[in-house]
């Protein structure tokens, strides 16, 4: 009987440390989405300039039809976005990341305004370039890995996204390189609240990265929204600091 004890123990000790091994889909889908921003590499972008960001954008049923997305950021936390028309601003945002928040919307507010700290946060998220897992968990968001698919005749690696008060996305990675490709948005709105329509496209792609130094920025991307196509072509540079652009008008 004693022998039988030893034996047991051991046994139990290993099917024990094998299921502690063994990672779970949210553990998975954790690594998968922190290899991507490693590879990105957001934590290298500088400090002692200011990241540019110019984004052309169209839609393909008028492709002469172009708006411009300006964005300005320095880290950790300064920032300013504004989307142009033409000559005219339409609508924007900026923050000095301490105690400075604006917003500005064409014939709705008188000029650029001052927000509270959560209608900023509120705004932000869409022009954000880091993309909305950049904030996972500030946003409660739960990651689940659900295998490997095939897509294109391509092995991908899908990870699904349920964030409350958003619907349900799945992420799908590129299995060799890491690098995020393509967000199917479902009609499956997160469990954590009562369904809200709105409107959302059906998909978004990355089509390519570039590099500056040592980080990897999004170029050229699609979505599909209401049947349309819309196409943002963006290129990057860092210009000279000028910290008026997170403080004044």
């Amino acid at each position: 009987m004693k022998q039988l004890i030893i034996i047991i123990i051991p046994l139990l000790f290993c099917f024990e440390i094998m299921a502690q091994e063994r990672p779970s889909a949210a553990d998975t889908a954790e690594q998968i989405v922190q290899n991507y921003y490693n590879i990105l590499n957001f934590n290298g972008i500088r400090k002692d300039s200011i990241l540019y960001m110019e984004t052309v954008t169209y839609k393909r049923s008028d492709p002469s039809d172009t708006a411009i997305l300006k964005r300005w950021f320095l880290p950790p936390n300064r920032f300013r976005a504004e989307l142009w028309h033409g000559d005219t601003l339409l609508e924007g945002c900026y923050t000095d990341g301490k105690e400075v928040y604006r917003e500005y919307i064409m014939g709705t507010l008188d000029g650029w305004v001052r927000v509270t700290q959560a209608r900023y946060y509120v705004l932000e998220p869409s022009y954000d370039f880091r993309g909305a897992l950049y904030h996972r968990q500030a946003d409660a968001a739960e990651l689940t890995y659900k295998g490997i698919w095939e897509f294109n005749g391509q092995e991908v690696l899908r990870v699904f996204v349920d964030t409350p008060m958003r619907y349900c996305k799945n992420y799908l990675f590129e299995k060799e390189s890491g690098l995020l490709f393509l967000i199917e948005e479902t009609n499956q709105h997160s469990e954590y609240t009562s369904h809200q329509a709105y409107d959302h496209p059906d998909w978004h792609a990355f089509h390519e990265y570039k590099p500056l130094g040592t980080v990897l920025l999004p170029s050229v991307e699609s979505y599909q929204m209401q049947g349309d196509m819309v196409f943002h072509f963006t290129k990057s540079k860092y210009v000279p600091l000028d910290m008026k652009l997170f403080t004044e008008n």
